[in-house]
C-alpha cells in the first residue's frame, strides 16, 4: 500500500473521484465511486501485469495490449484484478486528501457489482464502480493532569552478603572434587542413573510403565542446585553409593514441557557416584584467575560491589519507569477503535502461537489441552490488548505535547557511536544495515522513549 501513497499524487490532475466521508468517533466509513476513464487505466494496469507473467506469441512480457491480453485471460480474473487495483488507488486517494491517520487495516465492501465491466461508461445504468472502506483512525487522545506524576527515585544498596555470595558463585568454576563414601550431602556432585514411571499404569510384562524420555545414566547434579524437578534432589541426600531408591514426585503446573504439567511421575534412582567439593580460598592469585586482572582482594570486592550497585540500579531505574507507567495510564482519556484493538489481540494471539509452537507444542494442541477457543483467546487478551494501545497512545500525546524530538544528527551521531563496537572489515556493513528505513524507525523510538523518561523523571 505504501508504493501506491507515493504513486497516487500523480493521478490526482489526472482521474476524478468522487467520495463521500462519515466519522464516527475514531471510525470513518469512506463511500467511493470510481468512473469509468478511471477503471479503464485501471483496467490496463491489470492486464499490463497479466502479460508480464504470461508468454503471448509476437509480444514481449508486459507489452501486448488489453485487447489481446482479453483473449487469452478469463474476463472475471482481468475485472477482479481491476477492481483490486481501483480499489487500493481510490482508497489511498481519499486517504491522502482528507489527511487521515490510519490505524488500522480498512474493511472493504463492494457496491457494485464485480462481475459487470464498468470501465465503458459505466454498467447497465450508467452508474459508477462503487464500493466502501471502513478505517479506524487515530481517535483524540486526552491527558489529564499527567505531569502531577511523581514517582520517587530509589538509590539500591549493596550488602556484604550479596558481595560474598557472588564471590561463592564464583569460587564454583574452581572447586575440587574428591571421592567420598559417605552418604549424599547439600553440596555434593554425584552420578545417577534414574528413570520416571506411571505410578497406576503398567506395561505387558505388569510391571510399571516407563515414562519415555525420563530416563538417563550416569547423570551428573550438584545436590542443592535445584536443576532437577523440584523436590528430586532432596530425596538424594542421605543416600550412599550404588543404593537405589524410589520416589514420587508431581511435576509443577508451569513447567516448560505441557505434557508433563502438574503430572506425577515414580522414580527409580540409583547413586553410582559421590564427589565432595573443595572451594579455593579467595586470595590474589584466585582473583587473577577469575578477573585475568592484578587486584587486590579488596579491590576485588570493590569491583563486585560496583558491579551489582549498577545492576541494582538499572532495576531500579526500569522498576521506577513502569511504575510511572502504570500512573502514566491512568491519565489517558481515549476511546479505542475496535478495529485497533481486534489488531492488537491478533498479535498477542500470533506471539503466544509462536511461544507455543518453539516449545514444541502444536497451537491446536495448546488450545485443546487448555479448554479454549479462539473466541475466549480474544476475550482473554481484550483487556491487556486495550492497555498497551491505550498506553502507547498516552507517550504519544506527550512526547506531542512535551515537544520532545530526536533530530537526524542525533541519530547519525548514534549510529557512529554503534559501529565503533565493530571490526573495521564490519563497520560499513553494519553502517549500510543501520542506515536502513526499519532500523533508523526502531532507533528513533528507541532515543525518542529515553528522552521521554529522561523528561517526565529527571
Amino acid at each position: 500500500m505504501s508504493t501506491i501513497f507515493f504513486e497516487i499524487t500523480k493521478l490526482f490532475k489526472k482521474i476524478p473521484m468522487k467520495y463521500e466521508i462519515k466519522k464516527d468517533k475514531a471510525q470513518v466509513t469512506l463511500t467511493i465511486e470510481v468512473e469509468p476513464k478511471e477503471i479503464l487505466q485501471h483496467k490496463k494496469k491489470a492486464c499490463e501485469d497479466f502479460s508480464n507473467e504470461m508468454k503471448i506469441a509476437g509480444f514481449r512480457p508486459g507489452k501486448a495490449p488489453m485487447q489481446i491480453v482479453e483473449q487469452h485471460v478469463d474476463k472475471n480474473h482481468i475485472l477482479g484484478h481491476t477492481y483490486e487495483i481501483a480499489v487500493q488507488y481510490a482508497y489511498a486517494e481519499a486517504v491522502i486528501k482528507e489527511k487521515l491517520q490510519i490505524v488500522s487495516h480498512p474493511k472493504i465492501v463492494m457496491k457494485s457489482d464485480t462481475t459487470k465491466d464498468y470501465s465503458e461508461g459505466g454498467d447497465a445504468n450508467g452508474e459508477n464502480f462503487k464500493f466502501e472502506a471502513e478505517v479506524a483512525v487515530m481517535p483524540e487522545v486526552k491527558m489529564k493532569d499527567y505531569k502531577s506524576i511523581k514517582v520517587e527515585k530509589e538509590e539500591p544498596k549493596v550488602e556484604e552478603k550479596e558481595i560474598e555470595d557472588t564471590i561463592g558463585e564464583m569460587q564454583k568454576y574452581f572447586t575440587t572434587w574428591a571421592d567420598t563414601d559417605r552418604a549424599v550431602q547439600k553440596g555434593d556432585r554425584v552420578e545417577l542413573d534414574f528413570e520416571g514411571f506411571e505410578p497406576d499404569e503398567k506395561d505387558e510384562k505388569g510391571e510399571r510403565k516407563a515414562i519415555p524420555n525420563t530416563a538417563s545414566k550416569n547423570h551428573p547434579v550438584i545436590v542443592g542446585e535445584n536443576s532437577l524437578v523440584p523436590g528430586f534432589e532432596d530425596n538424594l541426600i542421605g543416600m550412599k553409593k550404588e543404593e537405589t531408591k524410589e520416589f514420587e514426585l508431581k511435576f509443577p503446573k508451569d513447567y516448560h514441557k505441557k505434557d508433563f504439567q502438574e503430572k506425577k511421575v515414580v522414580f527409580k534412582v540409583t547413586v553410582r557416584r559421590i564427589e565432595e567439593g573443595t572451594k579455593p580460598e579467595v586470595t590474589e592469585e584466585l582473583v587473577e584467575k577469575i578477573t585475568g586482572k592484578k587486584l587486590t582482594v579488596a579491590e576485588f570486592k570493590d569491583d563486585i560491589k560496583g558491579n551489582i550497585r549498577a545492576h541494582k540500579e538499572e532495576e531500579a531505574k526500569q522498576t521506577r519507569e513502569n511504575k510511572f507507567l502504570e500512573e502514566l495510564l491512568k491519565t489517558v482519556d481515549v476511546e479505542v477503535p475496535e478495529a485497533l484493538l481486534d489488531e492488537e489481540i491478533h498479535f498477542m494471539i500470533d506471539d503466544l502461537k509462536h511461544d507455543m509452537e518453539h516449545q514444541g507444542i502444536p497451537f491446536d494442541k495448546y488450545i485443546e489441552q487448555a479448554k479454549l477457543t479462539h473466541d475466549d483467546l480474544h476475550k482473554k487478551y481484550a483487556p491487556e490488548a486495550e492497555k498497551r494501545i491505550k498506553l502507547r497512545m498516552g507517550i504519544t500525546k506527550v512526547i506531542e505535547l512535551e515537544k520532545i524530538e530526536v533530530t537526524d544528527d542525533e541519530i547519525k551521531a548514534e549510529i557512529a557511536k554503534l559501529i565503533e563496537y565493530y571490526p573495521e572489515d564490519q563497520k560499513k556493513k553494519i553502517k549500510k544495515d543501520l542506515e536502513g528505513k526499519e532500523e533508523t524507525a526502531r532507533m528513533k523510538n528507541k532515543m525518542l522513549l529515553k528522552k521521554f523518561f529522561e523528561k517526565m523523571l529527571g
